[in-house]
């Protein structure tokens, strides 16, 4: 019997045994089955227990545990029609769904009719259904919201931390965490920002005391046990036969020479950590500075030119190195420790920045009070808090959930994190072996790829070797792949056996390679193909990486043509690598409908920008590129001869105040002057009604005028600009709007896929996990992704394994400080960058992971894609730590043997060459459906002839916001605005009037002028009586008037003695002693205005009143 007719025999037997009631875990490769076989053991469970709420079945994401459910209730509604299935593991699913159904019936438990009794949670759902089962205990009282970014908050509490500064009690913590920062409180608030980001990560490890010489110890034995495997490999014999020549070499070099440290060297190097030096001198002397073994030596290494004996006996020593495997490897991880101090002194500063730590979570808690929502990371610690008390006591939810729940399963189990194993304890304490209580978890640790989720994969592995807190799992081990074509899984097994590691190590993160078994039959043209790219010395990246696309493209094109509706995925490892192939596909391949899924950045399309800068500008008059940007949308759609025109000779003014120069309007062309005009009368009206309104309103109200509905060629465009309005509604929402916030919230959102696309997927790896496609084409493989772990963070824990041989593991705890850039000492390794170093480490182990998961997405093709550099010499060689450095043993002959070749730069591509193409509508016109007759604002000039001027100018500034607080102080009351509290509200003012473009000692003047308007109101009679609290202050209408649309906002409206009074404010400038027959015709400029308002409530039956408000008088005028 073959290997591999054994591995099948005892799959088959563990996928029954699976379905025994006992605890379980279950390592399954990729294509194995995972949720067929859950299915199968959830089935089986509910023939056991008297409710279906008993069994809790836990997944990652909420499309795994839609699928479970579907999968579920498919099985039972199959088996309720009697619908037998013919496929052998499927019969397995239909006689379990046959018994649950019995069993179901007899305890009326009606599954299809009320699925929501399946217990389906995603780890996230989970931790927030317990949080709500016990308010008091997690601390939540009501449900506060979950957020799925809460990077604003974050920020929020990290800057209130810093602002402890100024706290008695706290300041001191504050005060030596900035001064170990160099004073660098931007630093620090960004850095705390990540931190509380992963709070979960670190805060158990925070919240205790720190002990400086346990963490001393901790780092020693981590060092003593790497010089431990070094000299395994540099063993006795070796450094032997290298002493006499260290010994010459070091007698011949300076004192001061890190070399000359061995010259007495005459007994093997104990491995302790004080002898670090000596190590790192044999290093010096053996290795090169890029870790190779030297291929020559000299003087500077102790050689003088006339010892030719002792150089050719060292070169002879240094040649059998050579064969003595990964010697240099082994040697070279001397240069990654750091030396341990004798004193603790340096591990002071954790005990500081752990103390700031916890006051920020502690100022994160209230800020998310507060805001009355809480990210994830929340829920979760909450969940374990509402578990058990303070002395680990199981509390009454744990002990009601402990007799309630009797059966758990997890799925996807490799990519678990320390906090879920937590909650997985805590959930299952007081379990005991036999009482009919089972815990299942499967997973496949070769896909183990969201360590950047504190996912780590040495969780499974000590789970399968010592369980989960009281309860023992069984192993049980399948092989048979169903997904994929024997010649893909061959080539998986052969290429990814040597690439993983060999052996499994927790501290590691390291995953020995499980071989699978390929059970599908083989298919035509199926298996693996490799697409050399090589790349000479003078060929650019850019230029490179087109002819990758166009590889890419070819590809597609012969996949499509043979196999029309088979799917095809494009993975990637960063979403950078798609960017050339979707140009070239978007520029030259129109006919090829594709689906980006989270690829294409929604502010990239061309419709969203135009919104981003139509909203920067009406925020901003000053802001030229914005307003220049509006001008050149297709709204307007300004050509560039005008627009220099407009803007070009003078770089100082807004380009507001130019498009209101007429002068200068007139030089631009005539189709030129008709836009214009067009924008400036639409933007005007809009600045007249700023402040009276939700952003969100506002700024869509603008656009619809504009017509921008109209520049909406695509049905991806209007997905879009609905996504654009829905985070402006959000953000108006929760009341956090400000044009620098939705730039931020807007680069974190995706363009809608094409619908059509469903054949051709691109996506990131990561995104891809679970899914399965016939052909799998992976670019990029060449091409470095920059790291994952780019944000340093303020501090490093790690708990170590001390006793890896015990039947209980036991840690000890190592902590590192950041280093900042000013005091880093770029010749000693700390203990930070130590840590990172085994950071750096793990994350090479799931590089391997990642990129095995890309290659089992496949079905029957894939596509090897990247993009080789061949030297001056010919030489041909992948970069460094890419995916293509990791699979070149398997392909580099195929590389070799490619001739390089370079494609033409489209001019297209050629930045060079590239003249933007003017799209912008025929004829600018609001659209018909919005024709409304614009307000006109009339300012009085000393004569109080009414002057008509669509033109917003300081005056209409000023109006606007005397209007905004008249309102406010409609709604507040009278008595909440003393003249103390108009005057503590100038700074404000002063702001909102800068911000309008207003040059700062305008703006001064225009909010004194605003008070002013404020305080004579209030101090008038008839001032107080208008302002009298009597409901809503101002109201906003739309109504249809002659087949029009039509806009109004009344400033002042409310029912007195039985009767309809509408008022209308005014800022216009007037006499105090004007005589009451002036004012009653500088009142009838508004009469028309007036009577518009009166017909909006003529249906209600009352009699109306209307009347102006003079502020600067304080004067209430009737009309007649």
């Amino acid at each position: 019997m073959t290997q591999a007719h054994a591995n099948l025999e005892a799959d088959a037997k563990n996928r029954l045994t699976a379905l025994d009631l006992t605890s379980f875990i279950v390592e399954a490769p990729a294509g194995a089955g995972k949720t067929e076989l859950l299915t199968q053991r959830y089935l089986r469970l509910l023939q056991t227990v008297n409710a279906p709420e008993e069994i809790i079945a836990i997944t990652f994401t909420n499309k795994a545990a839609a699928e479970m459910r579907l999968r579920i209730l498919d099985s039972l509604i199959r088996a309720s029609n009697q619908d037998q299935p013919a496929e052998p593991h499927k019969q397995i699913t239909y006689e379990l769904s046959l018994k649950a159904l019995q069993h179901g019936q007899s305890k009326a438990w009606q599954l299809i009719e009320n699925p929501s009794r399946l217990r389906i949670f995603t780890i996230d759902s989970l931790c927030a259904h317990l949080a709500r089962q016990m308010p008091l205990m997690s601390r939540f009282g009501s449900q506060p919201r979950v957020t799925d970014d809460a990077a604003a908050l974050y920020g929020l509490a990290a800057e209130k931390t810093l602002a402890l500064l100024e706290d008695a009690t706290h300041n001191s913590v504050v005060k030596d965490a900035l001064r170990y920062v160099d004073n660098d409180a931007n630093q620090l608030r960004n850095l705390l920002i990540k931190m509380l980001e992963k709070r979960d990560q670190w805060l158990h490890h925070a919240q205790h005391e720190v002990d400086a010489e346990q963490l001393q110890n901790t780092l020693r034995y981590l060092v003593e046990q790497e010089l431990d495997a070094v000299a395994l490999v540099f063993n006795s014999r070796i450094q032997y036969d290298l002493m006499p020549l260290a010994r010459f070499a070091a007698s011949h070099l300076p004192c001061e020479h890190p070399i000359a440290l061995l010259r007495d060297w005459e007994s093997t190097l104990p491995t302790h950590a004080d002898a670090l030096p000596m190590w790192l001198a044999v290093r010096e002397l053996v290795l090169t500075k890029d870790d190779k073994i030297r291929a020559r030596v000299d003087k500077n290494t102790g050689f003088p030119a006339e010892c030719k004996d002792e150089k050719a006996s060292f070169n002879a020593f240094l040649a059998g190195l050579t064969t003595e495997g990964n010697f240099a490897e082994c040697l070279a991880k001397t240069r990654t420790l750091p030396a341990v101090a004798s004193n603790l002194q340096g591990w002071q500063i954790i005990t500081t920045l752990s103390k700031l730590l916890n006051l920020a979570v502690a100022e994160l808690w209230l800020v998310f009070q507060r805001a009355g929502e809480v990210d994830f990371v929340e829920i979760a610690y909450r969940a374990t808090r509402a578990l058990s008390d303070n002395f680990g006591e199981p509390t009454e939810l744990a002990l009601k959930l402990d007799y309630q729940i009797q059966h758990l399963l997890v799925d996807e189990f490799q990519d678990t994190s320390p906090s879920q194993i937590k909650l997985l304890e805590q959930l299952t304490l007081g379990w005991q072996a036999g009482d009919g209580r089972t815990l299942f978890t499967v997973g496949d640790p070769m896909q183990s790829i969201y360590r950047f989720r504190k996912a780590n994969v040495g969780l499974f592995i000590e789970a399968a070797n010592h369980g989960i807190g009281d309860i023992k799992l069984e192993k049980l081990q399948l092989y048979r792949n169903n997904r994929s074509c024997p010649a893909v899984v061959d080539w998986i097994n052969q290429t990814f056996a040597p690439i993983f590691p060999a052996t499994d190590a927790v501290m590691q993160g390291a995953i020995h390679y499980r071989p699978f078994i390929a059970t599908k039959p083989d298919a035509i043209q199926a298996g693996v193909e490799v697409h050399p790219i090589v790349s000479a010395v003078d060929e650019s990246s850019a230029m490179a990486s087109q002819r990758e696309a166009e590889v890419m493209i070819n590809i597609i094109q012969r996949e499509r043509a043979a196999n029309p509706n088979k799917k095809i995925a494009v993975l990637v490892r960063a979403k950078k690598h798609l960017a050339p192939l979707v140009m070239k596909l978007r520029r030259h391949h129109p006919e090829i409908a594709f689906q980006a899924v989270e690829i294409e950045a929604l502010e990239g399309r061309q419709i969203v920008q135009d919104l981003l800068s139509l909203t920067h500008a009406l925020h901003h008059r000053a802001n030229r590129v914005h307003w220049l940007s509006l001008l050149r949308a297709p709204w307007c759609g300004l050509t560039l001869h005008d627009l220099h025109a407009l803007a070009g000779h003078d770089h100082h003014s807004s380009v507001w105040s130019l498009m209101q120069n007429d002068e200068i309007v007139n030089g631009l062309s005539a189709d030129g002057q008709m836009r214009l005009r067009h924008v400036r009368e639409i933007i005007a009206e809009a600045f007249a009604t700023q402040g009276r309104m939700n952003v969100s309103r506002w700024v869509r109200g603008v656009w619809l005028m504009l017509n921008g509905s109209a520049c909406l060629w695509e049905q991806s465009d209007v997905i879009d600009v609905q996504a654009f309005f829905t985070c402006l509604d959000a953000l108006d929402r929760s009341n956090q709007f400000s044009p620098e916030r939705m730039q931020t919230e807007i680069t974190k959102l995706f363009a809608t896929p094409d619908s059509h696309g469903e054949h051709l997927q691109m996506m990131t790896i990561h995104k891809s996990k679970g899914l399965e496609f016939d052909t799998v084409i992976l670019p990029g493989l060449g091409a470095s992704t920059g790291g994952n772990h780019g944000d340093k963070p303020l501090v490093l824990w790690e708990e170590v394994l001390v006793n890896p041989h015990h039947d209980h593991a036991q840690y000890a705890l190592l902590a590192a400080p950041f280093i900042p850039k000013g005091a880093r000492d770029k010749d000693k390794v700390s203990a930070y960058d130590y840590l990172e170093s085994r950071e750096s480490a793990r994350d090479a182990n799931e590089d391997a992971r990642v990129l095995y998961v890309a290659a089992t997405r496949a079905e029957r093709q894939l596509h090897l894609v990247g993009v080789a550099n061949q030297n001056a010499k010919g030489e041909v060689a992948p970069t460094k730590n890419t995916y293509l450095d990791l699979l070149w043993p398997a392909v580099c002959s195929v590389y070799e043997s490619a001739e390089p070749s370079q494609l033409q730069a489209d001019a297209e591509d050629n930045m060079a060459n590239f003249t933007p193409r003017l799209v912008r509508l025929k004829q600018p016109q609001v659209p018909a459906v919005l024709q409304v007759q614009y307000a006109v604002a009339v300012t009085a000039q000393n004569n109080f002839a009414g002057q008509q001027n669509l033109v917003p100018s300081l005056d209409a500034d000023i109006g606007t916001l005397a209007h905004r607080y008249m309102e406010m102080i409609a709604q507040q009351g009278l008595a909440a605005w003393s003249p103390a509290r108009i005057a503590s509200v100038k700074s404000a003012m002063q702001h909102w009037l800068h911000q309008r473009g207003h040059a700062e000692t305008i703006a001064l003047d225009a909010s004194g002028q605003v008070q002013k308007l404020l305080n004579v109101t209030l101090e008038s009679e008839d001032g107080q009586w208008l302002l009298k609290a009597r409901g809503d202050a101002e109201l906003a209408i739309t109504t249809m008037q002659h087949g029009e649309v039509k806009n109004y906002i009344v400033d002042r409206t409310f029912i007195e003695a039985d009767t309809r009074w509408i008022i209308d404010y005014k800022t216009i400038d007037l006499a105090p002693d004007l005589p009451a027959s002036a004012l009653k015709y500088t009142t009838k400029n508004y009469q028309e205005q007036l009577k518009n308002y009166a017909t909006l409530f003529a249906d209600e039956g009352k009699p109306v009143k209307c009347a102006v408000f003079f502020m600067a008088i304080g004067k209430l005028v009737l009309l007649d």
